[in-house]
């Protein structure tokens, strides 16, 4: 798994340069098709002067980017233009904590809760940490419960690191005895490449071993599911992730995991299925009966969600709904979704 479609979000500011550095960096590393640098404006006049810094590490990196400039609510523009763009990727800096408290923009921390692909938190660096050419990341910890979706997010923690050339700590929170079958499980699961990994056990408060190790560990780059670890169903990021996001010493990988394979939606459930370079809404009746239908909603190509509350598909963009057939709840969306093949 490479990053094909990465979306950098920056405001221009002083703060957001390691974030520039490091999208050029990983959309070169991974031979990105195309990268997408967007910023938000209060002032129309400042707009091109904002994205100058973004464009020139890009193009250090032999990449020609594509400028967005939007003037809506910074972070539903990103995760808007991420969606219709179909990333794979957004990447912007966050803060992280400062004295003690924690202090991660409001920006990152709603962009990281609604995002339709990976996030990738960027916290300040050096400048000698900013060159062009430089990999961003020589050390990874990749955190997993053993659970399916943490398992989606090792696999994407592992292709990246293989990418980069990085070494990988693979740790899980809890019962030694139970991870060592989770850490193994993990590895043969993820398959080739994994010999190398260092395997961590760790105890406590998830979120804080998590943290904690990175720092001790003097590691560079976390990679979290957005679910697992707790299990959490709901749409927003479950709490050991939000908190590694908030509390880490280091960069954050927060891998988009909602996307299933067919055999995990079971009767009466909706999910997501990427299929090729496209994304699938499947919905399995009651009867067993598979109905896939086209992701994108009818309005502005935003991808919808399964919300399992209500039992409808629903766009988090603009607010269509849509019953788990296709057929339009409300607008502002006046078509039904389209149905498609697996």
């Amino acid at each position: 798994m490479t990053y094909k479609r990465i979306v950098l979000a920056t405001d221009g500011s002083p703060f957001a340069e390691s974030a520039e550095h490091v999208g050029a960096a990983l959309a070169r590393a991974s031979k990105a098709r195309s990268m997408f640098i967007i910023h938000t404006y209060e002032r129309p006049e400042r707009a091109q002067s904002a994205v100058e810094r973004a464009v020139a590490a890009a193009r250090a990196e032999d990449l020609e980017p594509q400028v967005v400039l939007r003037d809506g609510s910074p972070a539903a523009e990103i995760v808007e233009v991420a969606d219709v763009k179909e990333a794979d990727l957004i990447v912007l800096g966050s803060r992280g904590l400062s004295l003690g408290e924690q202090i991660i923009g409001s920006v990152a921390s709603k962009v990281s809760r609604h995002a339709p692909c990976d996030v990738l938190l960027v916290r300040e660096r050096p400048a000698e940490r900013r060159e062009a050419g430089t990999m961003p990341y020589t050390r990874m910890l990749v955190a997993t419960d053993g659970s399916s979706t943490a398992d989606r997010a090792a696999r994407k923690g592992y292709a990246l690191a293989t990418r980069l050339g990085a070494s990988v700590t693979l740790a899980f929170v809890g019962h030694p005895r139970t991870g060592e079958m989770i850490l193994r499980d993990t590895a043969a699961t993820i398959g080739e490449g994994t010999g190398s990994a260092t395997m961590l056990i760790l105890g406590g408060d998830p979120a804080e071993a998590i943290t904690g190790a990175a720092a001790s560990e003097g590691l560079d780059l976390i990679v979290v599911g957005n679910r697992g670890l707790t299990g959490a169903k709901g749409l927003f990021l479950s709490s050991v992730p939000k908190k590694v996001s908030e509390y880490a010493p280091c960069d954050v990988l927060i891998a988009r995991t909602v996307a299933q394979s067919l055999s995990e939606i079971g009767d009466g459930e909706g999910g997501i299925v990427v299929t090729g370079d496209h994304r699938v809404a499947v919905y399995r009746d009651q009867k067993g009966t598979v109905h896939a239908l086209s992701a994108k909603c009818t309005h502005m190509g935003c991808t919808v969600k399964w919300n399992p509350g209500e039992r409808t598909w629903d766009c988090p963009c603009h607010g269509s709904r849509f019953t788990p057939t296709g057929e339009v709840v409300n607008g502002p969306a006046a078509k039904p979704l389209e149905p498609t093949d697996l």
